[in-house]
Order: structure tokens, then sequence, then C-alpha cells
């Protein structure tokens, strides 16, 4: 099966000497949340073969993976578009620079943009409190639901199994295989 709209959270390995997106720090003691991949294993991954000529690529992306995440876009087929949503989190985290508390969702283009369209007053900013540990907000999904209503739909490092979905990830039985 070929899909129009692919939607992405991949596990980002940091290059910091401690992984922070696979362990924090809790109540004094380290913990591991997830495992993360490299950029050569997210790049790795037969994105290409599973999404259509046109199609629509929904990935997160935290501040300091962006350079990454554009890499991985190119890699999978895809040309960089815009940023389609922004969510802030209602909670800020240390930063390099400044407090951490917004994460994006990037959109990248393989051909036309899929047919035919959904609703076109969707808000590209969320405000929403965060929950545990990388999880992402469910309202993100449903507009992208609302946007595209009747293209065929995957969520890759998925974390739910949502109706009308496919999914593929290490945490839940999957739909496919890559």
């Amino acid at each position: 099966m070929k899909y129009d709209i692919i939607y992405a959270d991949p596990p980002w390995q940091y290059k910091s000497k401690e992984n922070v997106a696979a362990k924090s720090v809790l109540n004094g003691k380290l913990n591991t949340h997830y495992q993360t991949m490299s950029l050569d294993e997210i790049k790795r991954l037969p994105v290409k073969e599973i999404s259509s000529d046109n199609s629509l690529l929904f990935m997160w992306v935290v501040s300091p993976m962006l350079d990454d995440c554009i890499e991985v876009i190119k890699s999978w087929g895809y040309k960089y578009s815009t940023i389609a949503f922004v969510w802030h989190k209602q909670k800020p985290n240390m930063g390099s620079y400044t407090m951490s508390e917004c994460e994006i969702v990037l959109v990248g283009k393989k051909g036309k943009i899929p047919s035919p369209r959904g609703a076109r007053n969707i808000r590209q900013f969320l405000s929403e409190k965060k929950t545990k540990h990388s999880s992402k907000p469910e309202e993100i999904r449903k507009r992208i639901d609302q946007l595209f209503p009747n293209q065929s739909k995957l969520e890759l490092f998925a974390r739910d199994k949502t109706d009308g979905w496919d999914i593929w990830g290490n945490e839940l039985a999957n739909d496919i295989e890559l």
C-alpha cells in the first residue's frame, strides 16, 4: 500500500554527551523513556517506497534537530515546504539559548498536494499542556484528518492506534512492515 499522508515523530538522538531524548532526571533518578535512532538509521527507513507520488509528510522536530529533520525529509523523497504546526507545551524546559517550550511539525511535499482537500481553515498554533514524556497532542492528528479526510494515512513511530490510520513503530502491533 502507498500512503498519501505520513505523520512521523522520529526518536531523535541528540548529539550531546547525555542523550536527553532517551533519558531525563526525575526525582534524582536517571530514567530511560524510549530507544532512539541515529540519523542514518532514520534516513534509511524505506519511506520512499511506501509513499504515494503525491503525498505529504508531517514530521515532528525539536529545535536543535532542524538540520537533521530537513535531511530526513529529503532522504525520504520529499521537499521541505513549511511549518505546519507549532505546539506550545505551556511548560518551559532549559534550552541552550532560551527556554524551550515549543515543538514544531514540518511539512515535506512529494509531487502535488493530495486531493481532494478537506478544511482550509486549520490553525497552525496549538497551546496545550504536555503530558507524559514525548507524547504529542492528539489534536494535531485530528487537524491533519480535517485537512485530508479521504487520504490513506500512516503514522510512523506510533504510540497509539487511531481509527483511519495505519501505524508502524516499536510500541504497538504494526499494520505494515518496514
